[in-house]
This record gives C-alpha cells, sequence and structure tokens, in this order.
C-alpha cells in the first residue's frame, strides 16, 4: 500500500477523493448557509431561511430599514440599521420571498481593522518563510555532505 508500485493511480485516487469532498462540502454549504444571490434567483426556494451574511456594507437607509450590498448583490433588510452608510456590517437574518428581503434578528457594525490585517499578513508570510527555511534545512539534498561522509571511511 506504501510503496512506489501504482503510484500514479494512488496519487489520482488521492486527488479525486480531494475533489469529491470539495464538491460535497459546497454543496452542504449551500444548503446550510446559501448566497444572496441564490436566494434572490429563487425566492420561494428559500423563503425562511436563516442567512449569514459575514461581510456587507450599507448602502442606503431609511425608516426601520436598510439596503446591504454584499459580493456586489444588494438586498433590503427590515430592522435599525447598525451603521451609517458606507460603514461594514455583519447581519444574521431570516430571508422573506416577498420583497424579496431579509428581517435581521442580529446586526453590528465591523472593525474597520486595516491595520492590523496587514500585520496579521506579514506574520503569516513570517511564518511560512520559517516552516520552508525549516524543512529546506531538514530536508534538501546536498551531494557534499556525502561525499564529505564517504571520504570518512
Amino acid at each position: 500500500m506504501f510503496g512506489n508500485k501504482g503510484y500514479g493511480w494512488k496519487l489520482a485516487a488521492g486527488f479525486a477523493v480531494i475533489a469529491l469532498l470539495g464538491v460535497y462540502a459546497s454543496n452542504r454549504g449551500d444548503g446550510i448557509n446559501p448566497a444572496v444571490w441564490r436566494c434572490l434567483a429563487e425566492p420561494a426556494r428559500w423563503n425562511g431561511t436563516t442567512l449569514w451574511i459575514p461581510s456587507s456594507r450599507v448602502v442606503s437607509t431609511r425608516d426601520g430599514e436598510y439596503e446591504i450590498e454584499t459580493a456586489e448583490t444588494r438586498i433590503r433588510v427590515t430592522g435599525t440599521p447598525p451603521g451609517a452608510p458606507g460603514s461594514r456590517v455583519t447581519v444574521v437574518g431570516v430571508f422573506r420571498a416577498e420583497g424579496p428581503r431579509l428581517e435581521a434578528r442580529r446586526a453590528r457594525t465591523l472593525p474597520s481593522g486595516r491595520g492590523i490585517r496587514w500585520v496579521m499578513e506579514i506574520v503569516s508570510i513570517v511564518v511560512v518563510l520559517g516552516v520552508l527555511a525549516n524543512f529546506a534545512r531538514h530536508f534538501l539534498f546536498r551531494p557534499q555532505l556525502l561525499q564529505a561522509r564517504g571520504e570518512e571511511r
């Protein structure tokens, strides 16, 4: 099982399993938390579904409702606006086919966090470079070491 016989088939089978698990997770995820554009495309199918929109932008506000934009899709949300137009928000609500609209259960503004994001990305790059350097140090093929050890005998 762990030998090199049939290596290509084993590699292909591994990639096939990974691809099938990705397709399965995508289909399962769409049923759990569908995208807003799917709900707007088939409102009757998704009526009453609870949606979580992790990041969106408030486009406009009116009395008791506001409009958000997420992934280039706009939807009307009933409830108190969590922020002024232009602010980033996260919303959990129930999709209603009539309208179509979203009834907000929870909504809050997101912190700007632009400086923190850069720090996190730089730290991530440094960690990846450190891991690669460690792998190179321990597993890189260095023929000069073989020659030096061969001469010692």
